[in-house]
C-alpha cells in the first residue's frame, strides 16, 4: 500500500504465538546463528497463545464442525547483526543483517477423527486436527551498496497495489532515492496444500490436495499440491506531496507452465493543506477487465472537526485462473457516497452519509430496473461517537434500498478502561438484509460480543471475548476465545 513507502525498513510484521518448547527451540537456533563478534545483536520474542471454540454450519443449517482450537503463534525477530563503526554518522544507515519468522503450531480437538480419514464419507479435505504452519520466516539484509539495495531471502509476505501475497524465494529493493524505488520478488506462490503451507495468505480459492479412499471420491478436482512459479514487480515514490505505487504479477499453473494469474495495478494519494486525495485501480490481465477501482476527495474545515468525504468505489469479483469461485455468479457494482463528519456537544461527535450504488449484470446492464436515474439502490446513515476518559462508544445505523438490495443494520460499540491494565468491551449489533437477484437470501439476525483485557505486567496481555449470533439462516451460533500474550526484548 501508499502507506508503505514511508517505511522501508519493516523488519516487524503480524506479532504471532507459541508454546514454550517452540520459543525454546527458536531462540537456540538463531544464537547459533548470530556471529560471535555481534553482542548488540537484539532479539525479540512475541507470542499468543489462544483457545478457540465456535461451530461451523453447513449449507443445511446443520453443524459440520465443532472446532475447538487451541494454538500458539510465536514472532521472532533479530537484528543488528553486524557491528556498526564507532565513527558512523547515522548508525541506522549502516549495512545490516536480519532474521525474522512466524510459526503458527495448532491442535484442535474438536474435528472428529473422520473428518480427516479420506476412506470415511465424513471425510472433508484440507481439514486437520493438528499442524504446524510457518506464517513467514527470513533473513535479510539491508543498507547494502551504500544504502541503495535491500535484499530478502525465504518466505516472504508482502502488499502493494496487488494486495496481499505469501511467495517462498527472493526479494530485492532498489532505493536510490525518496522518489524512486524498485522492488523484484520472485520464487514460487504459497498455495493450499502444501507442505508447512500458510493457508492466510494463499490465493483465494486455490486448493490442492490428494488423498485416496470413499471419502476422498465425493469430491471432485482432489490434484496433488504443486508449486507455482511467480514473479512480481512493483514501483513507488515520494513526489513532493503525492505518494505513487505501481505493480505488476503473474503466475504459473505449475513449473510447466500454463498462465494462473497476471494483474496491473495501481495508487496515487496526495495531500493539499485541507485537502486529500486517494484513487486506485486493478487490472485483471488475464479476463481483461478492470478488478476494482476507487477514488476519494478529503477536506477538513475548522482545523479538522469538520471534515466531508466523497469516496466512488467499483467492484468486479475475480479471481485467479484455477479457483473454484469462478462456477458462483459475481455482479459488479458502482458506489458513490458522501460523507460528513462534525462535532456536536462537547466530546460527542457525529457523522452522516449518503450512498447510492449502481449494480449490474455480467453483461453491463442494470440486473434490475432503477430505482432513480443510473442508480439501482439509494441509502445513508447516521452515527454518533463520544470519547471520554471513562469511556469511548459509537452508534453507527445503516440502510439501502432498491431494485437489488435490501439492507438495514445497527451497531453500538462500548470500550471501558478500568485503570493502566483491565480494560472491557461490549459491541451488539441487528440487521435485516435480503439480495432481490437471488432467492432465499434473506433473513434478520442479531449478534453481541464482549470481552476483557488485563496487562499482568508490561508485555504480558491476558484476553477473553465471548460471542453469540442468531441469523434465520443459520439459527443461534456461540463462541468463546481466550489469548495470552508474551513478549521479550534484549
Amino acid at each position: 500500500m501508499i502507506d508503505a513507502v514511508r517505511s522501508r525498513r519493516a523488519l516487524g510484521g503480524a506479532l504471532r504465538p507459541s508454546r514454550v518448547g517452540l520459543v525454546r527451540l527458536a531462540a537456540v537456533a538463531t544464537v547459533l546463528l548470530v556471529p560471535s563478534s555481534a553482542p548488540a545483536a537484539r532479539f525479540r520474542i512475541d507470542t499468543r497463545t489462544g483457545v478457540l471454540a465456535y461451530p461451523v454450519i453447513g449449507r443445511d443449517g446443520l453443524v459440520v464442525l465443532d472446532e475447538r482450537v487451541v494454538q500458539s503463534r510465536l514472532m521472532l525477530m533479530v537484528d543488528d547483526l553486524l557491528e556498526v563503526p564507532e565513527d558512523s554518522p547515522d548508525p541506522s544507515a549502516e549495512p545490516d543483517l536480519a532474521i525474522g519468522c512466524s510459526l503458527r503450531w495448532f491442535v484442535n480437538p474438536g474435528v472428529a477423527a473422520n473428518a480427516v480419514d479420506s476412506g470415511s464419507t465424513r471425510f472433508v479435505p484440507n481439514t486437520q486436527d493438528l499442524g504446524l504452519e510457518v506464517l513467514w520466516a527470513w533473513i535479510e539484509a539491508v543498507h547494502l551498496v551504500d544504502g541503495w539495495l535491500d535484499a530478502r531471502l525465504g518466505r516472504i509476505v508482502h502488499d502493494g497495489p496487488l494486495g496481499w501475497r505469501s511467495d517462498d524465494g527472493a526479494r530485492l529493493r532498489f532505493g536510490p532515492a525518496e522518489w524512486l524505488g524498485l522492488e523484484v520478488t520472485g520464487g514460487f506462490e504459497n498455495v493450499r496444500g502444501l507442505r508447512l503451507s500458510n493457508s492466510p495468505f494463499a490465493p483465494e480459492g486455490v486448493e490442492r490436495w490428494s488423498a485416496e479412499g470413499e471419502g476422498a471420491d465425493r469430491y471432485r478436482g482432489n490434484v496433488a499440491p504443486e508449486h507455482r512459479p511467480t514473479i512480481d514487480a512493483a514501483l513507488d515514490g515520494i513526489l513532493g506531496p503525492v505518494e505513487y505505487a505501481a505493480g505488476y504479477r503473474r503466475t504459473w499453473r505449475s513449473v510447466e507452465g500454463g498462465l494462473a494469474d497476471e494483474r496491473l495495478g495501481f495508487e496515487l494519494a496526495g495531500s493539499f493543506g485541507p485537502v486529500s486525495a486517494y484513487g486506485s485501480t486493478r487490472l485483471d490481465l488475464v479476463t481483461g477487465q478492470v478488478s476494482d477501482a476507487s477514488a476519494e476527495l478529503a477536506a477538513r474545515f475548522d482545523g479538522g472537526r469538520h471534515r466531508v468525504e466523497a469516496h466512488y468505489e467499483y467492484f468486479l469479483p475475480t479471481f485467479d485462473a484455477e479457483s473454484i469461485f469462478w462456477v458462483f455468479a459475481a455482479d459488479p457494482f458502482h458506489e458513490l457516497t458522501l460523507r460528513y463528519r462534525f462535532p456536536l456537544v462537547g466530546a460527542l461527535r457525529g457523522e452522516a452519509w449518503l450512498s447510492a450504488r449502481h449494480v449490474e449484470d455480467p453483461g453491463g446492464d442494470a440486473a434490475v430496473g432503477m430505482l432513480a436515474g443510473p442508480f439501482t439502490d439509494l441509502g445513508g446513515g447516521l452515527g454518533l461517537a463520544l470519547a471520554l476518559r471513562s469511556f469511548t462508544a459509537t452508534m453507527r445505523w445503516k440502510t439501502i434500498q432498491g431494485s437489488t438490495t435490501s439492507l438495514a443494520g445497527a451497531d453500538l460499540v462500548v470500550d471501558v478502561p478500568l485503570g493502566a491494565r483491565w480494560s472491557l468491551f461490549a459491541v451488539g449489533s441487528g440487521w435485516q438484509f435480503e439480495d432481490l437477484l437471488r432467492d432465499d437470501g434473506y433473513g434478520v439476525g442479531g449478534a453481541g460480543r464482549a470481552g476483557a483485557a488485563v496487562t499482568i505486567v508490561e508485555r504480558v496481555r491476558v484476553e477473553a471475548e465471548a460471542q453469540v449470533a442468531h441469523d434465520t439462516r443459520e439459527g443461534t451460533t456461540f463462541a468463546v476465545f481466550a489469548w495470552l500474550d508474551l513478549g521479550v526484548a534484549l
